[in-house]
C-alpha cells in the first residue's frame, strides 16, 4: 500500500459499518461562548492542523483524503449539521450553544485520542481571544501511518481462520438512550488499591457487576479499547490507532469485586502487553485489509464486512473506552476555563457503549444504551456504591 492508501485504510472500517459512526466532544465553559470568536479561533489554527481540514475523494472503488479549501463554518445550536453533506465536505463540525462547545466528527478521520490535539488547539486559541490568555498554539506534529502489510508479515499466524472464535452475541439495535454516570475518581482509586488491581480493572469489574444485573446475565462478553500509539512508536498518530478485545466474564453480577478482581486484572494486563497488542492489531486490520482489497462496490464490501465481523464473534454485550484526560497535551491551565467535559460515541458492535473521561477529579461515563429498558443508571450506581465508590450522578437523560 502507498502512503495515501494507508492513511485511508486506518479508518476505512468506518465506511463498512452499518451506521455512520459520529463521535462527539462536548465542552462546557464557565461563560457563554462567543460564536464569532470561536470562528476566529478555528480560522487561526487552520494552518497548524492540516490533517483535519480534509475531505474524502472517491475514485472508482477507492477513496483518499485531499485538502479542502472550502470555508469551514462554526454554527450555532446543539444539533450537528450532517457530516459531510452540510459541512462543505469537512469530516468534522464545530458548533456551540450557550456555554457549550461541540466537536462532532466522522470516525473515519480520527479516533478520540487522535482528535484531542485538534480540540485542545482550538480551545487554546479561543481562550486567547476570549480571555486574553497566552496559550501556545503551535503546529501539530503528525506521524506517518503504519503499513498494515508489514504488520501482517510480522504476525502471519494472526490471519488463520478460526484462531479466536467466540459465540456471537445478539446485540440490540435502534436509536440508543443516553445515560450519564459521574464518579469520584479518588474513591475508585481507593477501591482498586484495596484489591491491588489497576483502577481500570476496578472500573471494568464494577461495570460488569452492574451490567450483569441489568441484562440479567450470569456470563457477559465485555469489550474494552486499548490505544497503540506508544506501542507502535506513533505518539502523534491522528488516524484510527486502537484495538478492541472481547473477553468473557462469568458470575460478576452476583459477586463482590474481591471475588474476581485478581483474575480480571490478570486478563486485562495480559492483553495489554506490547506484543499482544500488535498481534491484535494485525488480527483486526488483516480482516479489514482483505475487505478493502475486494474488487467490489462499497455496498458489497459492507455486507462482507458485517457478516465476517459477526461470524468472528466480535459483537459484545458492552464495551468501555477510557479516554482519561481529554486534552492533548495535558493542560491544567486550560482546564481552569472548562466546567465540564463529555464524550458520546454510538455503540459499535455492542448493545451498550461507555466512554469515560477524567476532569477535576471526576470520572464522567457517557453511555449509549440500545437495550431500551430503564434501570441501567440505577444498576450501575448500586454496583459502584456497594464497592465504596462515590456516585455523584446517575442520570437517564432520555426518558422512557
Amino acid at each position: 500500500m502507498n502512503e495515501t492508501q494507508c492513511a485511508v485504510f486506518q479508518g476505512i472500517v468506518y465506511y463498512y459499518r452499518a451506521n455512520q459512526v459520529i463521535c462527539r466532544y462536548q465542552i462546557a465553559l464557565h461563560d457563554p461562548v462567543d460564536p464569532a470568536l470561536l470562528q476566529r479561533a478555528l480560522d487561526e489554527v487552520r494552518p497548524l492542523a492540516g490533517w483535519y481540514f480534509q475531505k474524502v475523494v472517491w475514485e472508482k472503488r477507492e477513496a483518499h483524503l485531499a485538502p479542502n479549501d472550502a470555508p469551514c463554518r462554526v454554527t450555532v445550536g446543539e444539533a450537528a449539521p450532517a457530516i459531510p453533506e452540510a459541512t462543505n465536505d469537512y469530516l468534522f463540525s464545530l458548533h456551540c450553544e450557550g456555554t457549550t462547545i461541540y466537536f462532532d466528527w466522522f470516525h473515519f478521520l480520527a479516533d478520540g485520542r487522535g482528535f484531542s490535539p485538534f480540540m485542545t488547539l482550538v480551545l487554546r486559541a479561543y481562550c486567547n481571544l476570549r480571555y486574553g490568555t497566552a496559550f501556545a498554539c503551535e503546529m501539530l506534529a503528525e506521524d506517518p501511518p503504519y503499513d498494515p502489510e508489514l504488520l501482517l508479515k510480522e504476525f502471519p499466524e494472526s490471519q488463520k481462520a478460526g484462531a479466536e472464535q467466540n459465540q456471537p452475541i445478539d446485540i440490540f439495535e435502534g436509536k440508543p438512550d443516553r445515560i450519564r454516570l459521574r464518579l469520584d475518581r479518588a474513591s475508585l482509586i481507593e477501591a482498586a488499591a484495596r484489591e491491588r488491581v489497576k483502577p481500570f480493572t476496578a472500573l471494568m469489574g464494577i461495570v460488569c457487576q452492574g451490567c450483569g444485573q441489568y441484562l440479567e446475565k450470569d456470563e457477559l462478553l465485555y469489550s474494552f479499547a486499548a490505544d497503540l500509539r506508544e506501542t507502535m512508536g506513533l505518539p502523534n498518530a491522528r488516524y484510527n490507532c486502537i484495538v478492541t478485545y472481547q473477553l468473557p466474564l462469568k458470575g460478576a453480577a452476583g459477586a463482590r469485586l474481591s471475588a474476581f478482581a485478581k483474575a480480571l486484572d490478570a486478563a486485562i494486563r495480559e492483553h495489554l502487553k506490547p506484543e499482544r497488542l500488535r498481534y491484535r492489531l494485525a488480527e483486526q486490520m488483516g480482516f479489514v485489509c482483505r475487505v478493502f482489497q475486494q474488487k467490489a462496490p462499497l455496498k458489497i464490501k459492507q455486507r462482507i464486512f458485517q457478516m465476517g465481523e459477526y461470524l468472528s464473534g466480535s459483537p459484545a454485550d458492552f464495551w468501555v473506552s477510557y479516554l482519561g484526560d481529554p486534552f492533548t497535551p495535558r493542560s491544567s491551565e486550560l482546564e481552569a476555563y472548562v466546567e465540564d467535559f463529555q464524550t458520546w460515541v454510538l455503540p459499535d458492535g455492542a448493545s451498550l457503549a461507555m466512554e469515560v473521561t477524567s476532569l477535576h477529579g471526576v470520572l464522567t461515563a457517557c453511555i449509549e444504551n440500545k437495550v431500551h429498558r430503564p434501570g441501567l443508571a440505577q444498576a450501575l450506581a448500586r454496583a459502584f456504591a456497594a464497592e465504596g465508590v462515590t456516585v455523584l450522578e446517575a442520570a437517564e437523560l432520555d426518558e422512557q
